[in-house]
């Protein structure tokens, strides 16, 4: 079946998963800028009526297959992301995450349910906040009751992968509104380089040379792991 299909099928799973649609991934025509291009990472938000999307962008030299590995590890972010301090398993495809931030603000915190859909050449990993009385409200913590977005993953060819990362940009009431660009531009651009610089950690090809005086015996090459 074509992408075309397997995009309508994500649209329509978000949009009854979340009660509200999330945006697509065709253009970024009626989205804000705030960052292009510097280390080739796209950042920009929409304004909808009840929510602000905010979308982090790039392709990364990488296969499908490599980068779909490891975002579906979802237990794993905190080996990942540098920003999250814990990412707790709770249930199949529920995740705990504190995530810090930088003084003077409270960390904030979140349980989310993830669904994911993945094809040959495309994947969505949507998530939204729900509630569970094993994890209450801490009071080092601001509760992110409306966390919710998506990783949606494209393959380009047999060596690249478009990654875009969307979430809900608001930060809590104890935020201010005028910071609020400034922190998503932040994010996006450290959840980018934190996935590739991972990514590189996992899979990066080292060479191995072994000489003798006259001439390079042989090169050969050992994954990171």
């Amino acid at each position: 079946m074509s992408s075309t299909y397997y995009k309508i099928i994500f649209f329509l799973v978000a949009l009854n998963l979340f009660g509200y649609e999330l945006p697509n991934y065709d253009s970024n025509e009626d989205w804000i800028e705030l960052q292009s291009g510097r280390k080739n990472i796209w950042v920009g938000y929409i304004e909808k009526p009840d929510i602000n999307w905010v979308r982090t962008s790039s392709i990364l030299p990488f296969k499908f297959e490599e980068v779909s590995k490891i975002i579906e590890k979802e237990e794993n972010y905190s080996k990942i992301f540098n920003r999250v301090i814990i990412s707790e398993e709770v249930l199949e495809d529920i995740i705990y995450m504190k995530i810090d931030m930088p003084f003077p603000f409270y960390d904030r915190d979140y349980l989310v349910e993830y669904s994911i859909f993945k094809e040959s050449s495309s994947a969505s990993y949507a998530f939204r906040a729900i509630e569970d009385k094993r994890y209450p409200v801490l009071s080092s913590c601001v509760r992110l009751e409306n966390a919710a977005g998506e990783w949606y993953l494209e393959k380009i060819d047999e060596s690249s992968t478009r990654v875009s990362y969307t979430w809900n940009g608001d930060q809590g009431p104890s935020f201010p509104s005028y910071a609020l660009t400034t922190a998503w531009k932040t994010q996006g651009s450290e959840m980018i380089t934190d996935l590739q610089k991972s990514l590189e950690k996992l899979y990066k090809l080292s060479l191995i040379h072994i000489s003798e005086p006259t001439r390079l015996l042989s090169i050969s090459y050992a994954v990171l792991g």
